[in-house]
């Protein structure tokens, strides 16, 4: 009989030790849960505080005669939505939930910083401008409507965005209106009532003028080619038997076809949508909107690849500028190279998921609208000559040549150099004829990517 006490003890103490080890994992695991959600609401709450003081900076901007304070509210305008996308940036958001109001605070701000740029310059802000930045007060109202209305439901619920998580990661959908991705989905949904700004970034004041110089001479082509070109523009996965439509046409500056692709059943039946242009059959946006899975590409990896997808389908060299992280997605912005000059005005957005490497959307209004071969100004000062006349103050570095817009239709041959005071760092052009110093902004880095200002 005493032979099984020995060994009974001794199992009964594995087992209080496998509980105890079970508990602490299960607690360290609530621990680290509760963390998330703290980190999650107040980048919820903070992104909402900032979308209603955008909302208020719009509305004074049509109001406001003064060019002085209209400058001030314009800036504060892109310093708000700045850190909106800031706060964006951290929720636990895949790119089709996040993606529309991502591209409004882009758009609020940049176009802001354009038209503080033109009363900088002297030039008037004119009714065409006017309506533009009603148009995103319009949608600064709809979007906080929404965000005033999720937060409530965030409130009541301390494991909001912790399930918003688990849902994303299983794809499982549940009852329409009862979940968090439903929140989600609704406030995308609100926000693509609305037409997107064709503006595109600091450098993006050609998107305004009326013709795509990319296109300019070209023939128009029929649907079928516009199915044809699609299927060949896109990263096809190998062994999926593609099939593509054409659902409808596309008006604005760029006249397009509405393509959209489908993969085979077997592979989750991905659905990729494309505008291809009547005129040449240009690619002027494609999209595949499929649920990322979990990282495993690193940015630079996915940098690469954003680069030869360009290179493979006749974009020739381009040069990466920045980039933007949102959930397991990243999207750079590429612009043209020219004798070694990075044509700023000619720009590409390529966003690449970090699960697979696949590049999953495609943006090239802006160098539709802009691209053409340049003939550039002769360089009459030196690298040397134009870092002498930067601030003392700050630490420089670079140097490279490079075209920015100016105003609708000029471009400008500059240096581009990075400058750091203190903890700031900084962009600052020097016009590479005649030395004077065109532009300075200010580099902002946050859990996304680097914001400019």
């Amino acid at each position: 009989m005493r032979k099984w006490i020995v060994p009974a003890v001794i199992g009964l103490l594995v087992l209080a030790a496998a509980g105890y080890w079970g508990y602490g994992r299960m607690a360290a695991s609530r621990s680290l849960e509760i963390q998330l959600s703290n980190k999650y609401q107040r980048a919820f709450y903070d992104l909402t505080d900032r979308v209603q003081d955008l909302e208020v900076l719009l509305s004074k901007s049509l109001v406001a005669a003064d060019p002085g304070l209209d400058n001030t509210i314009l800036m504060d305008i892109r310093q708000q939505a700045a850190f909106a996308q800031s706060d964006l940036s951290q929720l636990p958001l895949s790119g089709e939930l996040a993606g529309r109001t991502a591209q409004f605070l882009a758009q609020a701000g940049d176009y802001a910083y354009s038209l503080a740029g033109r009363l900088n310059n002297g030039a008037v802000i004119n009714a065409e401008h006017w309506n533009t930045m009603n148009d995103l007060y319009r949608q600064a109202v709809e979007l906080n409507r929404e965000l005033q209305g999720m937060q409530y439901r965030v409130a009541q619920n301390n494991f909001y965005f912790t399930r918003l998580v688990r849902q994303l990661q299983k794809n499982l959908p549940e009852k329409p209106g009862k979940t968090p991705q439903t929140d989600f989905q609704k406030l995308d949904e609100q926000m693509q009532r609305y037409p997107t700004l064709v503006y595109d970034g600091p450098f993006s004041e050609h998107l305004e003028q009326a013709e795509p110089r990319a296109l300019k001479g070209l023939e128009e082509i029929t649907p079928g080619e516009a199915k044809n070109n699609a299927l060949a523009f896109m990263d096809r996965k190998q062994g999926v038997d593609y099939r593509a439509e054409v659902t409808g046409t596309t008006g604005g500056q760029i006249r397009a076809y509405r393509v959209e692709v489908f993969g085979d059943e077997e592979n989750n039946g991905d659905r990729t949508v494309f505008d291809i242009s009547k005129k040449g059959g240009r690619v002027v946006w494609m999209l595949n909107s499929r649920q990322t899975g979990a990282k495993t590409v690193e940015l630079e990896q996915a940098r690469q690849k954003a680069l030869k997808f360009l290179k493979g389908r006749g974009f020739g060299e381009m040069r990466s500028a920045y980039y933007l992280l949102h959930g397991n997605s990243v999207t750079f912005n590429l612009a043209a190279v020219q004798d070694g000059v990075t044509i700023y005005p000619d720009l590409v957005k390529v966003t690449v998921a970090l699960d697979n490497g696949e590049v999953t959307g495609v943006e090239a209004a802006g160098y539709l609208m802009s691209h053409r071969e340049r003939d550039l100004p002769v360089v009459k000062i030196s690298g040397e000559q134009a870092r002498a006349t930067i601030n003392p103050r700050l630490q420089t570095s670079g140097g490279k040549l490079a075209l920015i817009p100016e105003g609708v239709t000029d471009e400008k041959l500059v240096y581009e150099f990075r400058g750091q005071l203190g903890e700031d760092k900084y962009l600052i052009y020097i016009n590479a004829v005649n030395g004077r110093e065109e532009n300075v902004m200010k580099l902002i880095e946050t859990p996304g990517g680097t914001l400019t200002m």
